[in-house]
C-alpha cells in the first residue's frame, strides 16, 4: 500500500483506520489498492489461495464477480490462535483490530456479510483447529443491528457446537458497526493520532 495513495487516504480519512493496520495487512497480502481509491479484501482458502475478492471504497461497495466468498483473514497464515473475533466487513475486523492494537494472540475474520456454505465450512475449520487450545475463544463483532444479532447467535451456535466459550463484541453504537466506534473514537483523538 502506498501511503498517500487514493487508497490509503479513503482507509485512512474516511474510515479513519491507522496506518500501521493498513500497513499491517497489506504485509500481510490481505489488502490491495484498486482503481478509483478502493480497497480490495481477499477472501482466502486454508492453502492461503484468494477464492473471492470483497471491494470498498469512495463510491463503491461490493465484490469482484466469480469466485467463492470463504473467509477474509489477519494474520492470513500462521499456527492456530486461541482467539477469534468474527466480524461482517473485513473494515471492520481491520476496525477490532485497531482498538485492541492488533492483538498477537488473535485471528481477525470477516465473512463480507451473507454466511454460506463455503464460509460457515471455513469457520468450522478454523473452530476445529482451537478448540482445545488454552483460552480458546470466539468473539462476535457483528453489528449492533437485528441483522448483526442474528449472526451473533448464529456464532454462538457454531462455537457451542465445538465447546469453545463464547463472547459478544456488540459495538456500543445501536445500528453501527466497530468502523463507526473507530471513527467516533479517532474523530476525539484528532488525525494526529494515525501519525498523518
Amino acid at each position: 500500500m502506498t501511503p498517500y495513495s487514493p487508497t490509503w487516504r479513503y482507509l485512512v480519512r474516511k474510515r479513519w483506520l491507522p496506518s500501521a493496520i493498513i500497513e499491517a495487512a497489506s504485509a500481510a497480502g490481505v489488502l490491495r489498492e484498486g482503481p478509483g481509491g478502493s480497497a480490495w479484501f481477499p477472501h482466502l482458502d486454508d492453502a492461503g489461495v484468494v477464492s473471492h475478492v470483497d471491494v470498498r471504497g469512495p463510491t463503491y461497495k461490493g465484490s469482484l464477480t466469480g469466485g467463492a466468498k470463504l473467509l477474509f483473514r489477519l494474520p492470513p497464515k500462521g499456527p492456530p490462535l486461541p482467539r477469534l473475533v468474527l466480524a461482517e466487513a473485513a473494515i471492520d475486523a481491520l476496525s477490532v483490530a485497531a482498538i485492541e492494537s492488533l492483538r498477537k494472540d488473535t485471528l481477525y475474520i470477516a465473512t463480507g456479510g451473507g454466511m454460506g456454505p463455503g464460509t460457515i465450512a471455513a469457520i468450522e475449520a478454523l473452530l476445529a483447529s482451537i478448540a482445545m487450545l488454552p483460552g480458546a475463544l470466539v468473539c462476535s463483532a457483528a453489528d449492533a443491528n437485528g441483522p448483526g444479532d442474528r449472526f451473533a447467535d448464529r456464532h454462538q451456535s457454531l462455537a457451542e457446537n465445538f465447546k469453545i466459550p463464547f463472547a459478544r463484541l456488540r459495538p456500543p453504537i445501536d445500528g453501527g458497526d466497530w468502523n463507526d466506534v473507530l471513527r467516533a473514537r479517532s474523530e476525539t483523538k484528532g488525525a494526529c493520532f494515525f501519525g498523518y
